[in-house]
């Protein structure tokens, strides 16, 4: 099973929540792949090699992908998505953005905010616990 992570890039880095995902992607095992798209993404997608438990990267280093529009990049991620188990964005407004998109290209449907994902081999696929917030409460289930 291997796993592909959309990286959201900026400037020489991936941005933090990045790296929340791939924590999350190591829950799910096998190999975690890393994809970095952008214009001038080679130092975000150095960036992307040094962290720990990317096995590798990919860099879609394009001017069509310079403004982080959606539509190109989820374009990319759907003719990539059918090599991998599972893709995953960060739950920021770029990953928001992306995957959506991405999932209706691929007549797929889209699980959003998990904060909890358990791979067990007693389950046919991983499961996924999703909060609940309610003011300054949050229940996990």
């Amino acid at each position: 099973m291997t796993v592909l992570i959309v990286a959201e890039p900026s400037g020489a880095e991936v941005k933090p929540a990045t790296l929340s995902t791939l924590t999350a992607a190591r829950a799910l095992g096998g190999d975690i792949h890393v994809l970095v798209a952008g214009a001038g993404v080679a130092a975000a997608g150095e960036a992307a090699a040094r962290i720990e438990g990317a096995a590798k990267v990919l860099a879609a280093d394009d001017a069509i992908y310079a403004h982080a529009l959606p539509e190109p990049i989820a374009d990319l991620i759907a003719g990539l998505a059918p090599s991998y188990s599972h893709v995953l964005a960060p739950a920021t407004t770029f990953g928001k953005n992306v995957l959506p998109r991405a999932a209706a290209l691929l007549d797929v449907a889209q699980v959003s905010y998990q904060i909890q994902l358990i791979n067990s081999p007693r389950m046919a696929s991983a499961t996924n616990g999703r909060g609940c917030w309610r003011g300054s409460f949050r229940a996990g289930w």
